[in-house]
């Protein structure tokens, strides 16, 4: 996974702190907690309301999607059903 994406930030309106500990002092988040200023890519504290935040500290809704294109034939072999439930089912295979 690449870090295409920007890095989390206390400006996002999704940004929550687990703590409640951040504060605004002019034009910097501080962290009341650590006593220093907020860093969200570094903190265990940091929280997205929208579920998008990465391991990486990077926002998920900041990265591109990818699109993957499947084929039936890169598809491995049907699965084996077990024989009580082929016999329910009238077939041996189960695609």
């Amino acid at each position: 996974m690449s870090n295409s994406g920007r890095l989390c930030f206390t400006g996002c309106e999704s940004f929550r702190c687990d703590q409640r500990a951040v504060v605004l002092r002019g034009q910097a988040a501080y962290c009341r907690f650590a006593d220093d200023e907020c860093t969200p890519s570094a903190c265990k504290y940091t929280r997205c309301l929208k579920g998008r935040l990465l391991p990486n500290g990077v926002c998920g809704l900041t990265l591109k999607t990818r699109e993957i294109d499947i084929r039936p034939e890169d598809i491995a072999d049907p699965m084996e059903i077990p024989g009580k439930y082929a016999q329910k089912m009238k077939s041996k295979k189960f695609y």
